[in-house]
């Protein structure tokens, strides 16, 4: 495998092992800071990074990955039943959209091919776009998204890879078979024409309301298992209470138990192919909260892979 456009970090997620290359088996952890912005989006400065602030924070809180996980009844990697590894960040810049979709595809691909579940930690929403093209090369999946937005817009100003257009793309993928977003509410990017495309493709959108009322177990129970499921996460699917470090404040959203209840049902019983979980804004954050809440749902996605295995 070629030299592959990561770039190391000071701190690993957790203290887990470094890694240039993806294995197989295991769980590829990476950020990616930068997709497609629009030409109206600041340049960001050179602050600490979504990703970075993850890691840090998470690891400070969890103290050591091999101690007692009470949310799992054992050591979150269920002593070594999972290998998980912490590959950096994509190299990508705020001013080379184009370079940043091709390594983000690239390095999402890589983890692949080499047999291991990517875990992406962003960055904009529309880094999730390249993530998700990365996986049309291979098996039908359906798709879970958790997120206030729906994110259907075919462009905004022209630019069609932008972070309103995120599920619009991937609806375009001969790969995602279905699809379920979970958590909607309150007013996004969506006008009257997105939201019937979006039903008119055969998405099934549940709004947060919706997801009280059925239960988070039933919801999850509805996603069909002949496929592996890949699952999105935008964090202002969560409440500010919970999750305040987000571009887009919009209260009501799940709390952090809904959210874990929600990825544990939903992973249960099924194959994950991939997981992402974006629009984390450091410079809004408030004490690490919404840095460790993060963290502790990428955790999830670990402990439930490694009782899995």
């Amino acid at each position: 495998m070629s030299r592959l456009p990561l770039a190391p970090r000071p701190q690993t997620f957790l203290g887990l092992p470094a890694a240039a290359a993806p294995v197989a088996g295991s769980a590829a952890i990476f950020g990616a800071v930068h997709g497609t912005p629009y030409v109206s989006d600041p340049v960001e400065s050179a602050t600490e990074t979504g990703p970075d602030a993850v890691r840090r924070a998470v690891t400070a809180a969890c103290l050591d990955a091999g101690h007692w996980d009470f949310d799992f009844d054992g050591p979150l990697l269920n002593d070594g039943a999972l290998e998980a590894l912490d590959l950096g960040d994509v190299a990508t810049v705020h001013d080379d959209a184009p370079g940043n979709r091709k390594n983000i595809e690239t390095v999402t691909g890589a983890v692949l091919a080499a047999g291991a579940t990517p875990i992406l930690i962003g960055g904009d929403d529309s880094v999730a776009i390249p993530f998700m093209r990365a996986f049309d090369r291979g098996e039908p999946l359906h798709l879970l998204q958790i997120d206030a937005h729906i994110d259907w817009r075919d462009d905004i100003g022209g630019e069609r890879l932008g972070y309103s257009s995120t599920i619009r793309r991937a609806s375009e993928l001969g790969c995602i078979a279905s699809m379920t977003q979970c958590g909607i509410r309150a007013v996004g990017s969506a006008r009257r024409q997105e939201v019937e495309a979006a039903r008119a493709w055969g998405s099934r959108i549940v709004t947060v309301a919706e997801a009280r009322r059925q239960g988070l177990a039933a919801v999850a129970a509805a996603l069909p298992r002949d496929k592996p499921l890949l699952i999105h996460i935008d964090c202002d699917a969560m409440d500010p209470g919970t999750c305040p470090g987000v571009n887009a404040l919009s209260p009501g959203g799940f709390t952090f138990p809904e959210m874990t209840e929600l990825l544990g049902a939903a992973m249960r019983g099924r194959r994950l192919a991939g997981f992402s979980i974006v629009e984390f804004q450091p410079k809004a954050d408030v004490n690490d909260i919404a840095a460790t809440v993060v963290g502790r749902l990428v955790c999830h996605v670990l402990g439930h892979l490694a009782r899995a295995a």
